[in-house]
C-alpha cells in the first residue's frame, strides 16, 4: 500500500529512468517536488525500498533501480486488521485490507498482521498517530518489548510490557502519560516493523508549530553487520562509531570530492569511510591517542612494505636480551603489568623503535598499543581501568609476543583491503585540538560534518583518558604519560560550572536540569557544563560548514540520576538558535556495541542504571 506522495515519487522515478536510462538523484527528486529537505525524499525512497518497489544499485548517489517482477517475489502480503490505540485503550476494528512488506523486514518465521496506530503515547519510540505497525503474532514477550495487549475484556492497546511482582505494567513512551497497571494481560504479538505515514507526519508537524519529533528507522540498525573491515579493526576504542552508519550518512549527505569533517573523530571511523568513498576529510579530537589512531588508520601504506618490515622485526625482537631493554618508569607499573610482561613489552618497543620508516613504525605502534592493553592486568571489555581480581590474576600468563604477532597480522590484512580500495587522490588531515575553537579550518569550506560526540561528561560515561593511559605510558604520544587521564578534564563536561545560571535556549535542557538538581546539584552542574561545551562546538561547526549543507550527529540519550536526558532534542533546539534547521531525528538500535545491561555511573554501590540500547541521528542543515 503506497501513500499518495509515494505513488507520485515512484511515477517520477519510472519516467525519469525511461527518459535518461539512469535514476534521478535525491537532490533532483527534491527539486522536482519543490521540497525543502533531501531527508524527506530519502524517507520516501526508503519506504519504497522496504515495500519492494525500488532497490539499491551501485551508481553512487543515483543508487536507485526499479524492481522487476522476479525481485518482487521477496514481498509478502499481510492483513491490515484495523486500528490500535497508542493512547487510551480502544477495541480493534477488523477491516478487509492488506499491505505489502518485504520478507526481510519481518523475518522468516511466524504469522504477521498490521494495525493502524491511533494516539500519541508511543512517540518517544518513534511510533506516531497514523503510522502502521507490523505485528508478529505470539503470546509471550520479553520485558521492554512493545506489544499488542488485550486488557479489560477485549480492549486493545499498544505499550511496552514489564512484569512486576504481582502485576503487569504497560508503559507508554511519552513522559506526559501514566502507565497502565493490570493483574492480567493477554499478549497478541510484538511490534517488528513501523511503517511511517509521511503525509500525516508532515501535517502533524505543521499543526504543532514545528515541534521536534523523532521517528524509529530499523534500517539503520545494521544488526549482524561486520564492523571491523579495512582499518576499522586496528585498535579498540570506546563507543566506536560503526562504519555502516558513517557510510550511509556520507552517501546521503555528501558526494565524491566533497570535503567532510568529523569534529569528534575518535579513532577515525568516519574518516576511513570518507577515503573509501572518495571524500577529502578533516578529523578533530582532543585525545592524543585518538588522533594518533585516526592518522594511522587513514594513511595508506603498501602492505608489501609492511610485511617485509615484519619479517625483519621478528628477527630483531628475538635477538634482544633482557639486559638491552629499557623499562619504562611510571607510577604503579607493577600494579598494571606482571614483571615478565613488562620485559616482553619493552623488547617489542625497542624493536619497533628501530624501524626507520615513520609511517610503518606508527603502524606497528598501533598494534603495540593494543598489545599493551591485552597483556595488562586490566579486565577485558572495560574502558575504565579495573584490575583483574587477585585469584584470576595468579593464573593470568599472557603470551605477549604472540598477542602482538596476531594483531600485526590482522592489521596487515586490514591495510591490504584499505590500500586496495581507497581513492588515493583524496586526503585526510588530522587535527589535535578543541572543536569549539578555531583549528585552522576556514569558514564556509566544509561540505558535510558527520560526527558522534561523547554522550556525556567523561567522569560518569566513557573515561577516554583512563582508556588511553596505559598506551600513553608505553608509546610516546603524550608529553607527560602520567597525566594521560587528564584528557578527561579537557573533554566536554570535564570542568564543572560554578552555578546553574546559563543562557542556553533549550526547554528540554531546562526541564532536565530541574529534575536532576532535586536529586544532586553537582550532577546537574556536570550536565550543564557538557551542554555548554557542546553548544560551543555547534557554533564552530556552523561557521565551518557551507550554506545549505548538513551536520549529522549520532548521539545517545543518557540517564543521570534516573532522569533520561533528551540530548537529541536539546541538540536540535540549540542548533536552531544558532542557524540550523532540524530536518530529521531518527532512532536506531545499538546492536553492535559490547555494553553491560546495567552500569554504575555514580560509583555508588547498589546504584545501577540501564545502559543505552538506542541512539539518535540528528540531521541539521545550515540555513
Amino acid at each position: 500500500m503506497l501513500t499518495k506522495r509515494q505513488k507520485q515519487i515512484l511515477n517520477y522515478i519510472e519516467k525519469f529512468i525511461q527518459k535518461n536510462e539512469y535514476a534521478p538523484s535525491l537532490e533532483e527528486t527534491k527539486e522536482h517536488f519543490n521540497l525543502s529537505s533531501v531527508s524527506t525524499i530519502h524517507q520516501h525512497i526508503e519506504a519504497l525500498r522496504s515495500k519492494g518497489y525500488l532497490d539499491k544499485s551501485s551508481r553512487g548517489h543515483r543508487n536507485i533501480e526499479l524492481i522487476n517482477d522476479n525481485k518482487k517475489s521477496g514481498l509478502v502480503e499481510i492483513p491490515l486488521l484495523g486500528t490500535i490505540a497508542a493512547g487510551a485503550p480502544i477495541e480493534a476494528i477488523e477491516i478487509p485490507e492488506t499491505i505489502t512488506v518485504a520478507k526481510d523486514d519481518i523475518g522468516k518465521f511466524g504469522n504477521h498482521y498490521a494495525l493502524y496506530v491511533e494516539g500519541n503515547s508511543m512517540i518517544d519510540d518513534g511510533i506516531y498517530d497514523g503510522d502502521i505497525v507490523v505485528i508478529r503474532q505470539q503470546n509471550t514477550a520479553d520485558n521492554g518489548q512493545t506489544v499488542v495487549a488485550i486488557i479489560n475484556d477485549n480492549e486493545t492497546t499498544l505499550k511496552k510490557i514489564y512484569r512486576e511482582k504481582d502485576r503487569f505494567r504497560l508503559q507508554p513512551a511519552n513522559p506526559a502519560l501514566f502507565p497502565i497497571y493490570t493483574k492480567e494481560v493477554e499478549i497478541r504479538g510484538i511490534v517488528v516493523k513501523i511503517i511511517r505515514n509521511f503525509e500525516k507526519q508532515t501535517e502533524r508537524e505543521k499543526a504543532s508549530d514545528h515541534k521536534l519529533q523523532r521517528r524509529i528507522d530499523y534500517s539503520w540498525d545494521f544488526d549482524g553487520a561486520k564492523t571491523k573491515p579495512y582499518t576499522h579493526g586496528f585498535h579498540t576504542y570506546p563507543a566506536m562509531f560503526i562504519p555502516q552508519v558513517a557510510r550511509r550518512l556520507l552517501l546521503t549527505y555528501s558526494k565524491k570530492k566533497d570535503t567532510v569533517c568529523d569534529i569528534f573523530c575518535g579513532s577515525g571511523t568516519a574518516l576511513v569511510e570518507s577515503r573509501l568513498l572518495s571524500r577529502n576529510s578533516y578529523g578533530i579530537d582532543l585525545n592524543p591517542l585518538a588522533t594518533f589512531l585516526a592518522r594511522v588508520k587513514t594513511t595508506p601504506i603498501n602492505p608489501q612494505l609492511i610485511s617485509k618490515e615484519y619479517i625483519k622485526f621478528l628477527t630483531r625482537v628475538n635477538k634482544i636480551k633482557n639486559t638491552e631493554i629499557e623499562k619504562p618508569q611510571f607510577k604503579n607499573i607493577e600494579f598494571w603489568f606482571k614483571d615478565k610482561v613488562i620485559i616482553e613489552l619493552a623488547k617489542i618497543k625497542k624493536a619497533i623503535k628501530e624501524i626507520k620508516n615513520k609511517k610503518i613504525q606508527d603502524f606497528f605502534a598501533v598494534a603495540f598499543s593494543e598489545t599493551v592493553r591485552k597483556s595488562s592486568n586490566t579486565k577485558n571489555g572495560e574502558f575504565k581501568l579495573v584490575r583483574i581480581k587477585k585469584e584470576k590474576l595468579e593464573k593470568y600468563n599472557p603470551n605477549v609476543l604472540e598477542i602482538f604477532k596476531q594483531k600485526i597480522r590482522s592489521n596487515i590484512k586490514g591495510m591490504e583491503e584499505f590500500y586496495r580500495d581507497i581513492d588515493k587522490n583524496t586526503w585526510t588531515k588530522i587535527i589535535f585540538g578543541d572543536s569549539s575553537k578555531d583549528n585552522g579550518i576556514k569558514e564556509n569550506t566544509i561540505d558535510c560534518i558527520i560526527t558522534s560526540p561523547p554522550y556525556g561528561d567523561s567522569r560518569t560515561t566513557v573515561a577516554y583518558g583512563q582508556f588511553s593511559r596505559l598506551s600513553a605510558q608505553w608509546i610516546d604520544i603524550f608529553d607527560n604519560p602520567d597525566n594521560a587521564s587528564g584528557v578527561d578534564n579537557e573533554l566536554l563536561g570535564g570542568k564543572a560550572v560554578k552555578n546553574l545560571v546559563h543562557s542556553l535556549s533549550s526547554g528540554y535542557l531546562s526541564e532536565s536540569l530541574k529534575k536532576i538538581v532535586k536529586k544532586d546539584e553537582k550532577r546537574a552542574k556536570d550536565v550543564l557544563s557538557f551542554f555548554i561545551g557542546l553548544n560551543d562546538c555547534l557554533i564552530r561547526a556552523y561557521k565551518m560548514l557551507k550554506a545549505k549543507k548538513y551536520l549529522c550527529i549520532v548521539i545517545g540519550n543518557r540517564l543521570v540520576k534516573q532522569v533520561r536526558i533528551p540530548t537529541d532534542l536539546i541538540i536540535a533546539e540549540l542548533a536552531q538558535q544558532i542557524g540550523f534547521t532540524c530536518e530529521d531525528i531518527f532512532i536506531r538500535n545499538i546492536t553492535g556495541k559490547r555494553m553491560p545491561i546495567k552500569t554504575s555511573p555514580t560509583n555508588v554501590v547498589g546504584e545501577l542504571e540501564e545502559t543505552m540500547t538506542k541512539e539518535s541521528v540528528v540531521i541539521l542543515r545550515k540555513n
